[in-house]
């Protein structure tokens, strides 16, 4: 009768080699839980408005309250590590196109679509016709979902908190 051989406690080489390769996705999909599609779509088109991460992080509202850290290291993430950005963009094709419009209407405005907006006078009395005409003439400085409404709303509040030109 021959005697059964016990396991050894020592993984192979092969085995501890596949361990190792198990467990990189399980990092990968830890940060996946926390940024949602939707955050991963408004941070691209956010920071592609304002080049600045600091803007974005004090500006932006996002599914969930997120650092500046965390912030950094997931455009880092979505720029350099293949997985995570195939990853990313497989999630962020998936979305609905009225989600994508919503996304795409909080985006911040750029450094460039203010200027423009000062130079509407505060005294004056706009119409969304001002704004519209201001659309048309710079299509290549606003942003594209960008509507006539949305730049007026936006000049108000700019008016509000004394941000035009003409302003003190």
């Amino acid at each position: 009768v021959s005697t059964p051989i016990a396991p050894s406690p020592i993984p192979t080489p092969g085995l501890a080699k596949r361990m190792k390769k198990s467990k990189q996705p399980l990092q990968v999909t830890k940060d996946l839980g926390r940024w949602k599609p939707a955050d991963d779509l408004l941070l691209i088109n956010a920071v592609l408005q304002t080049n600045d991460l600091t803007s974005v992080h004090l500006g932006v509202k996002f599914s969930c309250r997120f650092n500046l850290r965390e912030i950094q290291e997931r455009w880092y993430a979505l720029l350099y590590d293949p997985i995570i950005s195939k990853l990313a963009c497989q999630a962020m094709r998936q979305l609905h196109p009225e989600a994508i419009a919503a996304i795409q209407s909080k985006v911040l405005f750029s450094k460039a679509e203010e200027q423009l907006l000062n130079k509407v006078g505060s005294t004056s009395q706009p119409t969304l016709d001002t704004f519209q005409e201001l659309l048309h003439k710079h299509p290549d400085v606003f942003y594209p979902s960008r509507t006539a409404k949305a730049l007026q709303l936006h000049w108000q509040l700019m008016k509000q908190y004394y941000l035009l030109d003409d302003q003190t």
